[in-house]
């Protein structure tokens, strides 16, 4: 009933008992385990499909589908990449750029260096709305001086007319 190759693997973990004792054989049992994981899988991959004959299909070519995937490296020529360069932690690699940042001192002004890329960037942009600050002290100091009345303030054009929240003293 089984493969060939299958058979005499259930033959040898049948003898594999290393403690001597009935029924402690730990290496059969999680190898026997791992296998019916491996077929749960299989059979969750059948989707909607799952029936007696499927299942039973299945289950018979796991053996087959079990000794392709534990080989694909072997059979599409797979190379390793080994790489005998190390990995630096980060330690190494903050420490060395504190080195090289002490003796750029990015935070200091120093004549005669730029940064080519951010040359369009304003230092301010507040200078910018120097021209409007008349405007805004206009706007703010009519606002004052209507709540110091208790004026109403006027609903701008922009915003929805919102009532006025009733004191509840």
């Amino acid at each position: 009933m089984l493969p060939p190759k299958l058979a005499i693997q259930v033959r040898a973990a049948a003898c594999v008992n290393p403690k001597g004792a009935k029924a402690k054989n730990k290496a059969a049992y999680m190898q026997k385990e791992n296998q019916v994981k491996e077929m749960k899988e299989l059979i969750k991959g059948l989707g909607s499909n799952k029936n007696e004959h499927s299942i039973e299909t299945i289950s018979k070519a796991y053996p087959v589908v079990n000794d392709i995937v534990s080989h694909i490296d072997l059979q599409i020529t797979y190379k390793e990449v080994k790489s005998s360069h190390k990995s630096r932690s980060e330690n190494e690699d903050l420490s060395c750029l504190l080195k090289h940042l002490k003796n750029l001192k990015p935070f200091c002004q120093v004549s005669g260096r730029t940064l080519d890329g951010y040359c369009s960037i304003k230092t301010s942009a507040f200078k910018e709305l120097l021209p409007q600050k008349a405007l805004l002290k206009e706007k703010v100091m009519h606002t004052i001086n209507c709540l110091k009345r208790g004026i109403p303030m006027p609903a701008d054009e922009n915003e929805e007319n919102v009532e006025d929240i009733v004191d509840p003293q």
